[in-house]
């Protein structure tokens, strides 16, 4: 049986009402400033948010953005049931013995309805609105707005509604804002932050990673979430089953600091294997009930996804800067197959539109933001990633290409999924390795030490990076900086073109 109990630093529900305080008094401006007052209940019938899971605004181009709400059945988080928390020790333990919407942390969803309104305005008084659209459990009760038709380099403000089936009143909003790319023209000046791996047994705040509140003093445009995002098979409660998987997102992503990042800060979510299945998982695999195919369907229900549906894609930030985002899971083939010319990660038709588009590109710095690494180093075990030795032809392939066809240091790899922060060289091709680290302190481990014929820096703990751009004298840098987990630089390196 597993263990159940109270985390004793787990959030209450009076400190995550105290923290939610600034999106209270903002939803309330929003709801008494409302244009479209007569689409709708009366604004003064409104009561509490149903959006306990937060808000996700993603994948933002120069004219467009998708936004992910979704309904919930009550304001806040559960705080009432039992916390299973903690590091599997056997994968043969027995089932969670009480409903998954009774564990600490759990959001279950509710039917109804969502909405955003948006405009250039703070006070919304220029909004638009999406119109309502209905949803239910076969998206986890979530939606995803796309947005067309937005100005470049603007920051728009929101208001995510939400209501109850039918006519019934609606909720009270929350309200957030985010910015869009500038045009393709445009001088890049600008900061993102790239982050991974976030255990949940391993937080080191109860209302959130310490992480969270430092990327947002950093003035991020954005944050890439590199993946790992939730530990599906590594920590309690295992998600031998969908709504276990779910679960894992909803007490993730309801913590106080994440949610206030994420209402002001967009992100583009990456996956990789413990959020679609397991370690070092690939297509065809199931732990329990769960399989690798509800895995990927889970996935795009708790993320703002790509309106085409591909994991992999591009964004332009500008003139200066255009960053790529593959997946290493949908494609890959079964790791403990032997290596050779047929053996990949990527799959043939991601490969092929990786190097085509990164050959097309303008853009003065190409940054590659990879689940996993493709220098490394990495231990001399594993067997999942472009650094090992069980990839190493499609990893040789893909670096030389790398060297052969684009200009040295104006093309860099940003990654996540190891365990601790380092800056590497491949000594026979040149190419950048950023890795961003772990979501806390007590996440890092597992290095094979420092390289000196790879590291130009090497550090055992948890962090996150930021890659900024800036345009001066008509001459354009890029500075890749390593942060603790506290905001502060411990490792930083720059070019300019």
């Amino acid at each position: 049986m597993q263990k159940q109990q109270r985390h004793p630093d787990r959030l209450t529900r009076r400190s995550f009402l105290e923290s939610s305080a600034s999106l209270a008094a903002a939803a309330v401006v929003a709801r008494q400033l409302q244009p479209f007052a007569a689409a709708t209940a009366e604004p003064a019938a409104a009561i509490d948010t149903r959006q306990a899971s937060g808000i996700k605004v993603g994948e933002v181009t120069d004219n467009s953005a998708v936004v992910w709400i979704r309904v919930t059945a009550a304001s806040s988080r559960n705080t009432a049931g039992p916390a299973v928390v903690g590091k599997v020790k056997s994968k043969k333990a027995g089932p969670i013995t009480v409903p998954v919407a009774q564990l600490d942390g759990a959001c279950p969803g509710a039917p109804g309805r969502v909405r955003l309104r948006y405009g250039t305005r703070e006070d919304l008084s220029d909004a638009a609105g999406t119109g309502w659209a209905d949803v239910s459990d076969a998206t986890d009760f979530s939606h995803q707005h796309v947005l067309t038709g937005l100005k470049p380099s603007t920051t728009y403000y929101y208001a995510a509604e939400t209501a109850s089936p039918g006519d019934s009143p609606a909720h009270a909003p929350i309200s957030g804002k985010f910015e869009t790319a500038p045009p393709p023209d445009a001088r890049t000046n600008m900061t993102f932050c790239v982050q991974t791996c976030q255990m949940y047994a391993d937080l080191d705040h109860p209302e959130g990673f310490h992480i969270y509140p430092s990327m947002g003093k950093v003035g991020a445009k954005f944050v890439v979430f590199t993946g790992d995002n939730v530990y599906y098979d590594n920590e309690e409660p295992r998600a031998v089953s969908a709504d276990l998987a779910r679960y894992h997102w909803e007490r993730m992503y309801s913590l106080p600091r994440h949610v206030e990042l994420l209402r002001n800060v967009p992100g583009y979510w990456e996956k990789d294997d413990h959020d679609t299945l397991s370690d070092d998982s690939w297509p065809g695999m199931h732990m329990g009930q769960l399989t690798f195919a509800k895995g990927q369907e889970i996935f795009k229900q708790q993320v703002p996804i790509a309106p085409d549906g591909k994991p992999y894609r591009t964004f332009r930030w500008g003139k200066d800067l255009q960053i790529w985002l593959t997946d290493g899971r949908d494609y890959r083939s079964p790791n403990n197959i032997p290596d050779g010319p047929d053996k990949t990660i990527w799959g043939k038709t991601q490969k092929e539109w990786l190097k085509r588009t990164l050959a097309e590109s303008d853009a003065t710095w190409k940054v590659l933001v990879s689940p996993t690494p493709l220098v490394g180093p990495d231990r001399t075990k594993k067997n999942d990633n472009h650094s090992n030795a069980g990839f190493s032809h499609e990893g040789d392939e893909i670096r030389q290409w790398f060297k052969d066809n684009l200009p040295k240091d104006r093309f860099f790899v940003a990654c996540g999924d190891r365990h601790w922060q380092y800056h590497s060289i491949h000594p026979g091709t040149g190419l950048r390795e950023f890795s961003c680290g772990p979501a806390s302190d007590q996440h890092a481990s597992g290095t094979p030490g420092y390289n000196p014929a790879y590291h130009q820096f090497h550090r055992v703990k948890g962090g996150f990076l930021t890659v900024t751009v800036k345009e001066d004298a008509g001459k354009s840098s890029i500075l890749f900086r390593h942060h603790d987990v506290m905001g502060k630089v411990v490792h930083e390196w720059g070019t300019t073109a």
